[in-house]
């Protein structure tokens, strides 16, 4: 790959993840919590948290440890009038704001990030056009796995979020996968490679839930 193509790339990515901001709608706040007795698959209560073993995986599968991180969920915070929890992972300085609602996963910009209920249930489908020729096809997915998935944590029967951007033009896809298990909550992670072949895996190590 040329640096052009390199740098084109990163700049059509970053362009995607712009406007699919820019566009999204406000979360409808007509949709109620998640019912009594559902199963969470984040399980959202102020003090859970989980902690992850970070590892780079090169293109000849060698795997490298980076660090360890850890997330947790700090505190509440209303927003426009509906209450979210705010997960936090310090290692990276970052914060997001998550809440049920109706069993779907949702942030505080309407995004619907996950969904246990249906296999192959599209939770994002995005398309960026330009003259008639798609630039980006941007899609979150859920797969419900017939087998368990290994963490450091232990192995747990599992649900999938797969996320996708795929770039036509370039012949480019970049595929993301996060894995969640029921009242634990995200168990692995797989990043899309990165320019140089290499992904970047989240394993659980252990976790605090209520």
């Amino acid at each position: 790959m040329t640096r052009y193509t390199q740098l084109f790339s990163i700049i059509i990515i970053l362009s995607i993840i712009g406007l699919s901001y820019s566009c999204k709608k406000q979360e409808d706040v007509t949709i109620d919590k998640i019912d009594n007795g559902e199963l969470s698959f984040i399980p959202m209560e102020v003090g859970n948290y989980w902690i992850y073993q970070v590892n780079s995986i090169d293109k000849d599968g060698n795997s490298t440890y980076i660090r360890t991180d850890s997330a947790y969920i700090a505190t509440t915070k209303d927003i426009a009038g509906v209450s979210y929890f705010e997960y936090h992972v310090p290692a990276i300085n970052y914060t997001e704001y998550l809440r049920d609602s109706s069993s779907y996963l949702v942030d505080d910009k309407g995004e619907k990030l996950f969904y246990h209920k249906y296999d192959n249930d599209t939770l994002l489908n995005n398309k960026i056009m330009n003259s008639g020729l798609i630039i980006s096809h941007t899609h979150r997915v859920i797969h419900i796995l017939g087998s368990n998935i290994e963490c450091i944590a232990g192995s747990f029967p599992a649900i999938e979020a797969r996320y996708t951007i795929s770039l036509p033009l370039l012949n480019k896809e970049y595929v993301s996968h996060f894995y969640y298990s029921a009242n634990i909550g995200l168990i692995f992670r797989e990043d899309a490679k990165d320019l140089a072949g290499n992904v970047k895996t989240y394993s659980l190590m252990r976790w605090g839930t209520k």
